[in-house]
């Protein structure tokens, strides 16, 4: 029974050849299966890789550190989780062929609203008598989360921290000054 024979047409294809084939099939499915979850860990980077080190112990000090680096920068579902695969096969060749790359968030890799919905106010007017900034205007507008939450995870100086007026004040300078 030799299976490479048979993958090369020299052979004739037999009973055992399939079930060796199917146990080969569903041992590459349960391994890939395991290294997507190990490697979707924070620590798998996080403690591993020395350029992610930085933002893996910011991370640890945020609000954050109970959700997974993926649920914020994967994208959802399993064409998602591919994606995210390949993505950091990527970032495995730079590591492996660089001495060093620097970690770059992507504001459009980052998921808020998986866990933040409840933030769009759809009611421009409700929310400003509530001094609360999360319209749909500004959304409209282009801009996303981190527009003005900027380094909220991965900044140990503004771990955890509101926005200040100054953050308001790139847009909104001349209203303000009225």
């Amino acid at each position: 029974m030799n299976l490479w024979m048979v993958l090369r047409g020299k052979e004739k294809l037999t009973g055992r050849h399939i079930v060796l084939l199917g146990a080969i099939i569903v041992f590459l499915l349960i391994f890939a299966g395991w290294m997507a979850d190990y490697s979707s860990r924070p620590e798998f980077c996080g403690s591993s890789c020395h350029e992610m080190n930085s933002t893996y112990q910011s991370w640890q000090m945020s609000a954050h550190k109970n959700v997974g680096c993926e649920d914020c920068h994967g994208e959802p579902g399993a064409i998602g989780l591919v994606k995210t695969k390949a993505k950091g096969m990527k970032e495995v060749y730079v590591h492996i062929t660089s001495s060093k790359i620097e970690p770059k968030g992507n504001e459009h890799d980052i998921n808020c609203y998986n866990c933040h919905q409840d933030k769009v106010k759809l009611n421009a007017d409700k929310a400003l008598a509530a001094k609360d900034p999360h319209t749909v205007k500004h959304f409209d507008n282009g801009m996303t989360c981190v527009t003005c939450h900027s380094g909220l995870v991965h900044d140990t100086k503004l771990n955890n921290a509101v926005p200040s007026r100054d953050t308001c004040a790139r847009c909104h300078l001349d209203a303000m000054q009225r």
